[in-house]
Parts: structure tokens; sequence; C-alpha cells
């Protein structure tokens, strides 16, 4: 679905029942988003206050309940390490899940953003991990942390995107 012509169109499901909204609206496929369930917990979006296994234990509800394949948002991959990173997109691939999201983010209030090789190498393990069985997408979060450098912003996607292998 993610290479056809004309692209793909990926809501971003809060809860159950806008996955169902979703679903019934004619979506192909849906997207959890951290931010959406940490706030419906009456949690922090960034920070780890919803754990790994919460977010997995999500992601397979709305994928359950719609049938439809889905791609999770799992913040920064849940971990100091490209091993820890690995680790995730080896849970989200034996959930089911079709596609996984790391930010190059790092869970510190002081130090929101990864340096540029940490992120880069930690890209590289989840595309290693994933071993083409999950679409595994690499973002910057420049701009939500503050960081209004689009310089930077561009070499990170790039640089995520050259080096999938």
């Amino acid at each position: 679905m993610h290479t056809r012509v004309g692209g793909l169109v990926m809501p971003n499901a809060w809860d159950g029942l806008s996955a169902l909204m979703l679903a019934d609206a004619g979506f192909e496929v849906i997207s959890t988003s951290s931010a959406a369930l940490a706030a419906t917990l009456g949690r922090s979006d960034g920070r780890h206050e919803v754990t790994r296994g919460e977010h997995l234990v999500h992601a397979r509800l709305l994928g359950r309940l719609t049938g439809l394949p889905v791609n999770g948002d799992f913040e920064d991959g849940y971990g100091d390490t490209p091993e820890d990173v690995a680790a995730t997109v080896e849970a989200a691939v034996t959930a089911g899940l079709a596609g996984i999201g790391i930010e190059d983010t790092s869970a510190d209030p002081d130090q929101p953003i990864r340096g540029f090789d940490d992120a880069v190498n930690r890209m590289r393990s989840a595309v290693n991990a994933g071993k083409g069985r999950i679409v595994i997408t690499g973002r910057t979060d420049n701009f939500i942390q503050g960081r209004p450098d689009l310089d930077d912003t561009i070499r990170a996607s790039d640089c995520l995107c050259r080096n999938r292998r």
C-alpha cells in the first residue's frame, strides 16, 4: 500500500472507538499515536510514561477491532541503545504490526533530541531487526521539540532514508 501511485492516507486512531470510526469511513490502514495514547491514559508523551508493552497491547487492540493493518508510533523505540530499538521492532513484528515509527527523541527533557550519529545508528538497528518484515519510518522531531533548524531536520531525514540497509 505504501508504495502505490497516489500514496496512502493513514490516520491516527486515539482509541478503539476512533479506530472503528476510521475503518467505517473506509480507511485501509490506521496508525497509533503515542501522544493520543498517553493523553487517554492521563500521561505525558515522549517520556516513556507509556510502556512498550502498553503500546503493543493498544496497537493489537486497534488491529483486532478493525481488521486493518496498524502502524505503531513507538516514540524513540523505547530504550537507550540501538539494541533496545531492535527489541522494540522485533516485539512489533511479533505483535503483527504492519509498520512502526521511531523518532530521534530521547525522553530526556534537558536533551530532547538525540545526537545525529546516535539517531542514525538506532534507525539502522531498527531496519536490521525488521528484516523487511515491517515498514519502518524514521522521524525527526526537531520542530516539535523547539529546535527550528530546517537544515538539520533535512539532513537527519535524508540520512535516515539513505541508510535503510
